[in-house]
């Protein structure tokens, strides 16, 4: 019996056998654009992956992007200016008087004196550092809710003599007339000098109690 000629039992011819279709791939493995050389061990780790020149991998994961944050100041502003001078001294005995900024002690501490060392002979003087505070040490005048009578000058003043002589800062209350009666003041003052041998200014911020 022809088996090309086989009929079932229902009349109907066997379909013939489908031939094996061409590979996918045919040539040497080089003209692929990957080859993949298998050493002889079951491992995957030795495998090489060539890849096509210039050709570039992207990582499996991408880094996130950056998020932004709240930005907050390095330093809190300092408590008083003993705080403030000694974060200018940068290892220093003391800060000099070119480091202070005006704006910033106008801004904490109004009310707020320079005084020049007097050095030499030369008598201690009253500069101006804050606009609105009058130079000369005897004179009497306002500015803001403290009253810089003769009295208070004089009392501010040999604060500044004992800071320049103990090199050091020096507090001191005390209590004044004044046109609204008694008032209770609080000085602070501290040392400035360009060099370490002597000081040559006081910065004296006065408040009221």
């Amino acid at each position: 019996m022809d088996p090309h000629n086989f009929r079932s039992r229902f009349g109907r011819p066997k379909p013939p056998a489908i031939e094996p279709e061409e590979p996918l791939f045919s040539g040497d493995a080089e003209s692929a654009d990957d080859n993949l050389d298998l050493p002889d061990t079951a491992s995957l780790t030795g495998i090489s992956i060539r890849r096509k020149e210039g050709a570039i991998a992207k990582p499996a994961v991408q880094p996130a992007a950056p998020v932004a944050g709240i930005v907050r100041s390095e330093q809190a502003p300092p408590r008083d200016i003993v705080e403030y001078t000694n974060r200018l001294r940068k290892g220093r005995r003391w800060a000099a008087r070119a480091d202070i900024d005006a704006k910033q002690i106008a801004l904490h501490w109004p009310n707020t004196l320079l005084m020049r060392v007097g050095l030499n002979g030369f008598p201690w003087r009253f500069e101006s550092l804050i606009s609105g505070v009058m130079r000369g040490g005897g004179q009497s005048f306002n500015n803001g809710d403290i009253e810089f009578n003769p009295m208070v000058m004089e009392w501010v003043l040999g604060i500044g003599r004992n800071t320049a002589a103990g090199g050091k800062a020096v507090e001191d209350t005390d209590v004044f007339p004044t046109a609204q009666g008694n008032v209770r003041y609080r000085a602070l003052a501290v040392p400035l000098g360009e060099t370490d041998a002597e000081a040559t200014f006081v910065l004296c911020h006065v408040e009221r109690r």
